[in-house]
């Protein structure tokens, strides 16, 4: 006999609900960014405006949330135990000292406490690894940035310059 009156046939939907969590957050990220920038004008593929990257960015965002939400549905439990607060902080902290201080830091410097904040979110990193990554991304992001692309920002702090 049969529970319920359902049958051996019933589906059930096995819904990750960590992925449709992150899926929502990317989500309500990508909504805000886009209407956010609604303000700036956009141009073309050929003139961009200062509009034009961030549009496409929160555009790659928003279909990647919808693409994270689709998965969950199909991907199997996996229940949400516990929200990672304080690693949510140490990333968005990171992210805000970044744009707080690139103009008057320099951007080797600001890399490099955006790196140290940012690693702090996971326990498991080494100080040495983290150096080691620092150096990396401080010398990646010098040579893409300032060297290959002409990028006018400040590399070295501006704090005592007149």
């Amino acid at each position: 006999m049969s529970r319920g009156g359902a049958g051996n046939n019933e589906v059930r939907m096995k819904i990750n609900a960590k992925d449709l969590a992150a899926g929502l957050v990317l989500l309500a990220f990508a909504v805000a960014g886009l209407y956010l920038n609604l303000d700036h004008t956009l141009g073309n593929a050929r003139r961009m405006g200062p509009g034009y990257m961030p549009m496409l960015a929160f555009g790659l965002l928003f279909f990647l949330s919808i693409t994270i939400m689709g998965l969950a549905l199909f991907s199997g439990p996996d229940k949400l135990d516990r929200w990672a607060w304080r690693e949510m902080f140490l990333i968005l902290a990171a992210i805000c000292v970044f744009g707080l201080i690139l103009e008057k830091a320099g951007m080797l410097l600001t890399l490099t406490v955006t790196i140290a904040i940012s690693s702090l979110a996971d326990r498991t990193h080494k100080p040495l690894g983290v150096l080691g990554l620092i150096a990396f991304l401080v010398a990646l992001c010098w040579l893409v940035f300032i060297y290959w692309l002409d990028i006018r920002i400040p590399v070295w702090p501006t704090y005592f310059a007149y």
